[in-house]
């Protein structure tokens, strides 16, 4: 990953991926630091700065510090400790606990054959094709030996 452009007024990167980014048919993001947006959208979404970001702060020796959401500062995560949960005072107030209920999965389970399920998409590569019945006994074509037409009846 490198910044090809850099505009130091406006806090404009453009940061090239030399490899692929999830996905991403884009080569390049443009990180705008003064809005706080990113092509990725990675900001947008977490308040945190990306890679790209962390990339372009990088390259022009600013800190990146500031553009974290004040959420994720350790002293935010501490006040939401700050307050002690109060016990529940009754033994009699708890919910009842019957023990830990586990659930079998469906898709796991071993048929009657003891062969597992199969959980692959078909797709048209597995079709096989349907080969015309020969019949064993008189080499003809549309019957098998089951369905024989001139299979003696028990009636004679």
């Amino acid at each position: 990953m490198r910044v090809t452009h850099y505009d130091s007024r406006a806090f404009v990167f453009v940061v090239e991926e030399l490899e692929s980014f999830e996905g991403w048919s884009q080569g390049s993001f443009r990180v705008r630091l003064s809005e706080g947006t990113y092509d990725c959208g990675l900001f947008q979404s977490l308040h945190y700065p990306c890679r790209h970001a962390l990339a372009g702060c990088a390259t022009v020796s600013i800190e990146w510090a500031p553009y974290v959401h004040p959420i994720y500062i350790q002293e935010a995560v501490f006040k939401v400790y700050e307050m002690e949960f109060p016990p529940i005072p009754d033994e009699l107030l708890w919910a009842e606990w019957h023990g830990t209920m586990l659930c079998s999965n469906p898709v796991m389970c071993w048929k009657a054959t003891g062969r597992p399920v199969s959980t692959r998409f078909r797709n048209d590569m597995d079709e096989v094709e349907q080969h015309e019945k020969w019949c064993d006994l008189c080499r003809q074509v549309g019957h098998s030996r089951r369905g024989y037409p001139n299979q003696p009846t028990g009636d004679a």
